[in-house]
């Protein structure tokens, strides 16, 4: 057994298709819960483009990438595009990791928090997200560019499933 702990860092190029990776095999959970989360173990991986349109930080552990957050500036907050731990590193904080370094990045660029979207139910969306301090956003808070991700989300997901939360931060 290893004492090794996790540190964050940039993205390098040439290692989209591993983050893709463990994008995918994190969202293999959503199969036992049946229904319509079910669909989202099915679909396929993050699309590359995705990495030109936002920064990238990656959790590494003994050596390799084991986690990874997207996010770019959005109306005046953070936007956290898509968050995912292996599953063979699930439980043991790198996702908290992730979140911290987003919530730093957001604070360096003087925003004033963070938003993304998530599915209610699974503990390890809605549930562990607000056990992080994150909330409803507010509706004044929904700018333009995250209402027309809103509006594409509907058009792919059960909207019912889903929720927009925020968290603040001091600057």
């Amino acid at each position: 057994m290893s004492c090794a702990s996790p540190f964050l860092r940039p993205l390098v190029e040439g290692e989209i298709e591993i983050i893709r990776t463990i994008e995918k095999d994190a969202r293999a959970r959503y199969r036992a819960l049946g229904g319509v989360l079910a669909r989202a173990a099915d679909g396929p991986a993050i699309a590359a483009e995705r990495f030109a349109d936002g920064e990238a930080m990656v959790a590494e552990l003994l050596g390799k990438p084991v986690g990874f957050v997207l996010f770019k500036p959005l109306d005046g907050l953070l936007y956290v595009a898509s968050v995912a731990v292996s599953p063979e590193a699930a439980g043991v904080g790198i996702g908290r990791l992730l979140m911290t370094g987003a919530e730093r990045c957001a604070q360096r660029l003087r925003l004033a928090g963070l938003s993304l979207t998530t599915f209610r139910t699974p503990p390890w969306n809605g549930p562990w997200f607000r056990s992080q301090g994150y909330l409803p956003i507010p509706e004044e808070h929904i700018g333009s560019g995250l209402r027309a991700i809103l509006d594409r989300h509907a058009s792919f997901h059960d909207i019912s499933t889903r929720e927009t939360l925020w968290k603040p931060i001091a600057t």
